[in-house]
């Protein structure tokens, strides 16, 4: 006998075993399990109108006929750096720790493995785990790992109560990877706790990761990174027309240009010519280096420098902002002041929600979008005829196991959802598994958007997987209009039609027994 779900049995006990039964009943049972058995025998379907790769997708409304100025991010925004460079970043961590933390030389056989984590991955300090969290705080419970263990069941349950994540409780132990950069550091530290954890079973997670964070800080900070990819540039990055294309599009249509980054300028002055050529400030009137994002949006104190043609800051007083200099630090009230701009016309691109995006957005009324690399891979895979059969499969069977549950406690309903539940987790499991980490995607959990897709569409109006798809649109009058999202209660009044169609009209049955026959 197939064993029932956890939540077919709390309705079970709930109601009791008695029930009434009519032809009424009995017809709409026998139509539900004569759809379900037209959906399995149906072929995999897939869609023609396929989702753009080069695509802006859309939040909130945004005209660009409203925007003046378009400012930038360098970092994976103007520059997207090759995957090579999170492989460096592995073994340079991995080499210092053994030359001044002296942890085993055996170590240095250690390879970073970009399939292992994803951004938007959570992770706690102090037990070494890996989890993947909602938009309400909830666990995805498929998604949680102890180095290469998978947890679940009741020592989940023990390790975080609830299965939800209250961050007001778990203190600063536990933090969300948002930055690119993270990722190589979180690798090392999985590695490092998984090699340590095998050969002497006494480590503490949390002494890793700040021997680790303290280097990893070190390597940005103290200059030895941006001297290895300004060494070997053409590791990293690759010249991009493209880029310079959309520039000029923009300022031909009268928009002013700028860069806000916290990279040296020296650092962006060799990516920069890389990518366009040694002309690049041409297409920017301002350029501010070293802003300490995001204290330069609500630090209002700091002022701006100049720095001299050696690259160095200055001592004097700025009162201007003048195209075909460098600044550096600084702040945004100034540089409102400064340049006379309305903070309202103005649109910033970055890569990172919380030190680019969240601040302008909230406190200072920028328009704002994102740069999502991690949104070519999802998109193909969205595209493949696999995953839109799985897709199909499974909001299939959510419509038949909200429907059945009507009829509770007949024992054929109680049987098919019971089945179907099972069913479900097994295309769940499949669709988790197409995705190229562990992880899955990071715009979703099972049925709810992510933590991290939270705070994307809350902090980006827009957003793309590469900042040069923008000279697909028209940079002087385009309107990006996103798509109306019914809300669950506004489901049934408003979307009975997008409804049939998600359903296939499955109530015509047989043109589908036909096809699938």
């Amino acid at each position: 006998m197939m064993m029932l779900g956890s939540r077919c049995r709390i309705v079970v006990a709930a109601l009791g075993r008695s029930y009434t039964s009519s032809p009424r009943i009995e017809a709409a049972l026998e139509e539900l399990g004569d759809h379900h058995e037209v959906v399995q025998r149906s072929p995999p379907l897939f869609s023609a109108n396929k989702l753009n790769p080069n695509g802006v997708f859309t939040n909130s409304e945004l005209r660009l006929s409203d925007i003046d100025v378009m400012g930038f991010d360098y970092d994976y925004t103007l520059a997207p750096y090759t995957r090579r460079l999170e492989h460096t970043i592995f073994d340079m961590i991995i080499d210092r720790l053994v030359a001044l933390r002296h942890y085993p030389s055996a170590l240095k056989s250690l390879r970073y493995d970009p399939t292992h984590l994803s951004r938007g991955v959570h992770y706690d300090m102090n037990k070494g785990i890996f989890l993947k969290v909602d938009a309400y705080h909830r666990i995805s419970t498929e998604t949680v790992y102890d180095l290469s263990r998978k947890i679940e069941g009741a020592e989940l349950d023990r390790l975080y109560p609830g299965r939800r994540m209250f961050f007001g409780r778990s203190g600063n132990h536990v933090k969300q990877n948002v930055d690119i950069f993270e990722l190589p550091q979180l690798a090392a530290w999985a590695a490092v706790l998984a090699y340590l954890d095998t050969t002497s079973g006494d480590v503490h997670p949390t002494i890793v990761f700040e021997d680790i964070n303290k280097i990893t800080y070190d390597i940005h900070v103290g200059g030895m990174l941006h001297g290895h990819i300004m060494d070997n540039i053409g590791d990293y990055l690759e010249p991009n027309p493209r880029l310079e294309t959309m520039l000029k599009m923009m300022r031909d249509t009268g928009k002013q240009t700028f860069v806000l980054t916290n990279s040296p300028y020296k650092f962006i002055d060799v990516g920069m010519s890389q990518i366009i050529g040694s002309h690049w400030m041409d297409l920017f009137d301002i350029v501010i280096c070293l802003s300490k994002k995001p204290h330069f949006f609500n630090d209002t104190k700091r002022p701006f420098r100049r720095v001299s043609s050696n690259n160095e800051p200055t001592f004097g007083q700025v009162n201007q902002l003048v195209k075909g200099e460098v600044y550096c630090e600084g702040n945004v009230r100034d540089l409102h002041k400064f340049t006379g701009w309305n903070p309202c016309r103005i649109l910033y691109f970055g890569d990172q929600m919380l030190a680019d995006l969240a601040e302008p957005v909230l406190n200072q009324g920028w328009h704002t979008g994102a740069i999502i690399r991690e949104l070519n891979e999802e998109l193909e895979l969205l595209n493949s005829a696999e995953c839109q059969h799985k897709m199909f499969l499974m909001n299939e069977l959510n419509f038949l196991i909200n429907d059945v549950q009507q009829f509770i406690p007949h024992p054929t309903a109680i049987r098919y959802l019971g089945e179907w539940c099972i069913e479900r987790k097994k295309v769940r499991r499949e669709l988790l598994d197409l995705h190229p980490t562990k992880f899955g995607s990071i715009f979703r959990t099972h049925l709810t958007p992510t933590l991290f897709y939270r705070r994307l569409s809350r902090f980006a109006e827009i957003y793309t997987s590469d900042l040069t798809n923008l000279a697909n649109f028209n940079t002087e009058h385009h309107r990006f209009t996103p798509t109306r999202q019914y809300l669950p209660h506004e489901m049934h009044c408003l979307s009975q039609l997008d409804i049939c169609r998600a359903k296939c009209s499955w109530k015509r049955t047989k043109p589908w027994q036909a096809c699938a026959k």
